[in-house]
């Protein structure tokens, strides 16, 4: 399990699906993949004993539902579709070659949660949630827990190699907090680095804040954000309270934050919608769910309007432009669980 899978990446909106409740009808037969991964009880790397720690996946949701409420509806929807999903990535991934995803470590990962600080959770400083397995540096891997490093170097790709971790100011190309040693996230400038606390000195590309705080555009030091309706004390997006400014308040521009909305599929997203409302997101479904419109541009990543699109369950067919469930990816035509034992073996469509 990569530590992105609870709630590092998530922070950044990862290119993922919504609720495992919403259902897409296969246009035949042939476009259910007829043996997608969460369903293979026989990967190589593991048994179904190894994965029982995997109900995991619901202390991990419980915590993302405390620390982050607004991720949890924009990712997932509700607490019991995100335990769902973690579980099925979580399986899969403890299958995969020289994993370390134990039963005995997963349930040290429950034990440091029980504990640890929100704060913690997200600035990647969670020793106990980085699974180390048993394939050196330089073997070919597709998830950071097979590998001895505790870190599979893709580069967006499905499969990679094991590589050591990022020591603070080295590069993180991919943009994942994975890349970089407990402690340290991906800033936006791909740099391995400490978030910073309030009041202190910050660059959003070589210096970030802790998650919940904006760097200031004047001071360049770490300031909390506001709830909505109150004074905005600067520009930010921030996606754990789910509340949004555009520009600092002053007695010529006043401004306030505002809460950003949600859209399920078939109804108007994106940064300016164009309906009334404020920024608004898909749920389940977030930013990759987000269609954009032709009178749309991209913002940080994200259309200033767009249509929600549905995503498309585990198993059925798809293409680049499609948005898969929660956890999963579009491997070789068809919406799958990203495993390890991709890289060990071929992957072919349908199969």
């Amino acid at each position: 399990m990569r530590d992105t899978i609870f709630l590092v990446a998530i922070l950044t909106i990862p290119a993922c699906g919504g609720s495992s409740s919403i259902a897409t009808t296969p246009m035949d037969a042939a476009a259910v993949d007829p043996d997608a991964p969460a369903g293979d009880t026989g990967a190589p790397g593991g048994s179904d004993a190894k994965a029982s720690g995997c109900d995991l996946a619901a202390k991990l949701c419980t915590k993302l539902a405390a620390c982050a409420p607004f991720l949890l509806k924009a990712v997932y929807g509700d607490v019991t579709t995100c335990s769902d999903r973690l579980t099925l990535a979580c399986t899969e991934q403890s299958r995969s070659t020289g994993s370390g995803m134990t039963a005995n470590n997963l349930q040290h990962c429950a034990d440091a949660l029980d504990t640890a600080a929100c704060k913690d959770v997200f600035a990647n400083n969670v020793p106990a949630c980085t699974f180390h397995g048993t394939l050196p540096d330089g073997a070919t891997c597709g998830d950071g827990s097979q590998c001895v490093s505790g870190f599979c170097s893709q580069g967006g790709s499905l499969c990679g190699v094991c590589a050591a971790k990022g020591a603070a100011g080295s590069a993180c190309p991919s943009g994942s907090n994975d890349e970089c040693q407990t402690g340290l996230v991906c800033s936006s400038g791909k740099i391995c680095a400490q978030p910073a606390a309030v009041g202190l000195i910050c660059d959003d590309t070589t210096q970030p804040c802790l998650t919940g705080l904006f760097c200031t555009a004047a001071a360049k030091t770490c300031a909390l954000t506001v709830p909505a309706g109150q004074d905005c004390p600067g520009a930010y997006f921030n996606f754990v309270d789910g509340t949004l400014c555009s520009a600092k308040s002053s007695a010529a521009n006043p401004q306030v934050g505002t809460q950003i909305g949600t859209a399920s599929a078939g109804q108007p997203c994106g940064l300016a919608p164009g309906n009334g409302s404020p920024a608004t997101l898909c749920a389940p479904g977030s930013v990759a769910a987000c269609s954009r419109a032709p009178d749309g541009i991209l913002l940080l990543g994200i259309p200033t309007k767009g249509l929600c699109k549905d995503p498309r369950d585990d198993g059925f067919t798809c293409t680049a432009t499609d948005i898969c469930q929660p956890g999963a990816q579009c491997i070789s035509g068809f919406c799958r669980i990203p495993s390890g034992r991709y890289c060990q073996q071929p992957v072919d469509a349908g199969s």
